[in-house]
């Protein structure tokens, strides 16, 4: 029998961290007795949806900085109070305070870490916040290496790697072939995010008369990078094939209505958005960075960048409107492996042998 488990996220923001957060809560929540800790005023817990008829509680806590003596002292009352084993923390700016929050308690903590750090955390204070760190996980092999290289490992810890997995549709009609080329990008309007390059490089789509249509699912989170993108549009002849849908939850129709997938991001780790379109049997057009290459590796039928640039993906998606037909026989393979490499209970098993 699994003892407890807390799933600590403590962002504000609606992006793939907290997604996977809400995600594993609930994947593991017919197994293990899960309690979320979430900050207030945050996506997570604003969208009450979340939880609904999922045996979790959730605790809510109050902070200005990421170092507090109140989240400290908010953190160690749920972990004592509610006599929990396990911890499996989402972030990293907090974990100075997580550690005088689990200091002394006999926690099993995991660290999951799905994006890319640049700065190396192995001076002697990060050796001290990450010393009670009993497995480091990476989502992807990318975020494994990335783990080791800039995090301070403790002697008695493990580095593992766990794909994420997703609700991946058993049953999905693959669009037909109709001479059009429909693009479709999902993620939030951010410029990491890559929407005004893959605008960019459907300039070549025009120039050479394809029938083509661009659009855009996901909140808007950088307005100002939005209304780059909207003065940017003013001026293209093919302004009227672009078109910004937000967010919504027909995800599954509109995914099922395209036949490319484009996400030009970098930064990356094994994004849901892109497993989700393997899923759905699309042509993905990625940018060639941090763990883009796995999918490939993995036998995904996708298109990588070499070097990122607007140019390459110019080139890809001409080559790929010119023999579109083909593309779409060999993509739709990617639908049967995403579902087996990216299982729940595959996912659900492999967490499930971290925790106490």
């Amino acid at each position: 029998m699994k003892q407890k488990t807390a799933i600590i996220c403590l962002s504000r923001v609606n992006g793939g961290m907290e997604l996977a957060s809400v995600k594993l809560a609930r994947l593991l929540s017919n197994k293990v007795e899960i309690e979320f800790i979430a900050r207030d005023n945050s996506y997570i817990l604003n969208k009450k949806e979340h939880f609904e008829n999922y045996n979790i509680k959730v605790h809510q806590v109050t902070f200005s900085s990421n170092f507090s003596f109140k989240l400290i002292k908010s953190v160690r009352e749920i972990l004592i109070n509610n006599k929990i084993k396990n911890v499996i923390f989402l972030g990293a700016s907090e974990m100075k305070s997580l550690y005088f929050a689990t200091l002394g308690l006999d926690i099993n903590f995991i660290i999951r870490q799905g994006s890319k750090k640049t700065t190396s955390k192995k001076d002697i204070f990060h050796k001290l916040f990450y010393s009670n760190v009993n497995y480091f996980v990476g989502n992807c092999e990318y975020m494994k290496r990335n783990i080791l290289d800039i995090l301070p490992i403790p002697q008695k810890a493990k580095v593992t790697r766990i794909y994420s997995s997703l609700r991946l549709e058993e049953d999905i009609l693959f669009k037909e072939f109709n001479g059009k080329i429909n693009l479709v990008h999902v993620g939030r309007i951010h410029p990491g995010k890559g929407q005004l390059e893959a605008i960019k490089a459907c300039d070549i789509l025009y120039e050479n008369d394809f029938d083509f249509k661009l659009q855009f699912l996901g909140d808007i989170q950088d307005k100002n990078y939005y209304e780059t993108i909207i003065n940017y549009i003013k001026n293209l002849k093919y302004k009227s094939k672009i078109e910004f849908i937000g967010y919504t939850s027909e995800v599954k129709k509109y995914l099922q209505e395209s036949d490319v997938f484009i996400f030009p991001s970098l930064g990356e780790g094994m994004s849901n958005a892109i497993i989700e379109s393997l899923g759905f049997g699309l042509i993905p057009i990625i940018y060639n960075d941090t763990s883009s290459p796995e999918f490939k590796d993995l036998g995904f039928h996708i298109h990588l960048t070499s070097q990122n640039s607007v140019e390459e993906l110019e080139k890809i998606v001409l080559n790929i409107a010119k023999n579109l037909k083909e593309e779409k026989e060999k993509a739709k393979k990617n639908h049967l492996k995403a579902l087996e490499t990216f299982s729940l209970q595959r996912e659900q098993k492999e967490y499930l042998e971290l925790i106490q």
